[in-house]
């Protein structure tokens, strides 16, 4: 495919951080750096790390999102990782059956 510009090596996203705790936007920062550092990495035990981090930090971002903090009476936050959990034990539950078959 041909690129469209002369940046096809680098790819600048934007967020706006307004609304965002100091907490949030380094969850994000770091996020972003596990992320780029996972696609990009060559070694199987810094591939595996790297992944487990990233689903640290993910939930923690979630732990620590807007309307996890406004609605703490709930919480909301460990049930919203607790379903991504539960959906992604599903979905290996299926792919691992569908091996057996």
């Amino acid at each position: 495919m041909k690129s469209l510009s002369g940046r096809d090596k680098e790819l600048l996203l934007q967020i706006s951080t307004e609304g965002l705790t100091p907490t949030q936007v380094r969850l994000i920062k770091n996020l972003h750096s596990l992320l780029s550092n996972l696609l990009s990495c060559d070694d199987e035990g810094e591939f595996f790390e790297t992944s487990a981090d990233l689903f640290k930090k993910t939930a923690e971002l979630i732990k620590y999102s807007n309307f996890a903090a406004q609605h703490k009476n709930m919480s909301y936050g460990d049930q919203a990782v607790e379903f991504a959990l539960d959906n992604l034990n599903e979905d290996l539950n299926n792919k691992i059956q569908n091996l057996d078959n």
